[in-house]
């Protein structure tokens, strides 16, 4: 027997499998042996309902995109700049033709939504 004679690809679970299972889908074209694609499938999904209005919109959340910054490649986030030639020799002791592209500011920077002012009240102290 060969293998296209009892594979193909509508093929359904047996019911004693099928049934105990709830809600189960199959995503043809979703590739579950690439793990940033199953990544971002599970963040869309996670924000899904705010961003279509069934839920409460959650407030400074920010745009959706299908495209990120990091795409398929690798990336390297380090506490300052002591990090860019420690790239730039590990490229090349690995022999990567790749090349390092900053796509952060240089420094840290709060965000505008961040409130700097501390609710809690300092404390004074214990009287001596």
């Amino acid at each position: 027997m060969r293998a296209r004679e009892f594979l193909n690809e509508q093929a359904t679970l047996p019911p004693e499998q099928a049934d105990p299972m709830n809600h189960v889908f199959v995503l043809p074209g979703v590739q579950a042996s690439d793990p940033y694609q199953m990544y971002r499938l599970s963040v869309a999904m996670a924000r899904a309902r705010s961003d279509t209005g069934v839920n409460d919109p959650i407030p400074f959340m920010p745009a959706w995109s299908a495209d990120t910054a990091f795409g398929e490649e690798g990336v390297v986030a380090g506490f300052d700049a002591s990090v860019e030639p420690i790239i730039d020799q590990a490229l090349a002791m690995a022999g990567l033709p790749a090349k390092k592209v900053q796509i952060s500011s240089p420094n840290s920077l709060e965000p505008a939504s961040v409130q700097k002012q501390s609710p809690v009240k300092p404390f004074a102290g214990y009287p001596r």
